[in-house]
């Protein structure tokens, strides 16, 4: 029977959080910013005004540029509009070419993986926490089950980002190869997603395998991907029968 109190045991559990907590706030603050791409088009009717559009997965924001004759540049203040199921539904009912639903495919797909990002995270690490005081209580020999629920969500999480901001980098190749399109940019939000939602996140699964290694929940697994080979051990253990037995 192992210590309770071991101190291998503990430096894994003390690590999922501190790895926990970083991925957990990197993507919450990622996911409610709208700065993950942004880009500026010039208006198709007036030479002299130009729009400026920022896009997040909850949300984005729009504001209209004009140029001065003096050559200076005045903006309006920002309009803001949240995340809607029936945006491409409109695009398509407007008669919008193949490429325009495409495009906006693309968008609804990475703004809604990365809210499901954020959802997972969210129970994730609820469930670290929640281990985390069973083990404060029971001097660790608690609450791995929790840990080990949390190491598939988080590894699910891992997937979800990637596809997530794999699509928005699809999405705005394809809205800078519009001829109206001036500049483009990948903008805050999107790189601390990349980073805290794919790479602490898999560091963050990593420590809750780690942490969880002596689960009830990875034992059950064990003993039930297990039991062909814990049979051959058995008969091999039996050896031949002794001549004359």
């Amino acid at each position: 029977m192992r210590d309770c109190c071991d101190p291998k045991r503990g430096m894994g559990k003390c690590l999922v959080l501190f790895f926990t907590i970083v991925f957990g706030l990197g993507v919450i603050i990622s996911t409610s910013s709208p700065n993950w791409i942004a880009f500026k088009a010039d208006d198709l009717t007036n030479v002299n005004e130009s729009h400026v559009v920022e896009w997040g997965p909850f949300y984005g924001r729009y504001r209209t540029c004009i140029t001065k004759e003096g050559g200076g540049t005045q903006c309006d203040k920002w309009s803001t509009k949240s995340i809607d199921d029936n945006d491409c539904e409109a695009v398509e009912e407007s008669g919008a070419d193949g490429d325009l639903q495409k495009l906006c495919n693309k968008i609804t797909t990475w703004r809604a993986t990365g809210i499901m990002c954020l959802i997972l995270v969210l129970i994730g690490g609820g469930l670290v926490f929640a281990a985390s005081c069973c083990q404060m209580l029971t001097c660790g020999c608690c609450g791995n089950s929790l840990t080990c629920i949390s190491n598939v969500l988080f590894g699910a999480e891992v997937v979800l980002s990637i596809v997530s901001w794999s699509f928005a980098i699809s999405s705005l190749k394809m809205i800078e190869s519009s001829a109206q399109v001036t500049s483009s940019e990948y903008q805050w939000g999107f790189w601390l997603f990349l980073f805290t939602g794919t790479v602490v996140g898999f560091l963050a699964a990593w420590m809750a395998d780690w942490a969880a290694e002596d689960s009830c929940l990875r034992g059950i697994w064990h003993c039930i991907t297990c039991r062909p080979c814990m049979k051959g051990d058995s008969d091999d253990e039996r050896g031949e029968p002794l001549m004359g037995a």
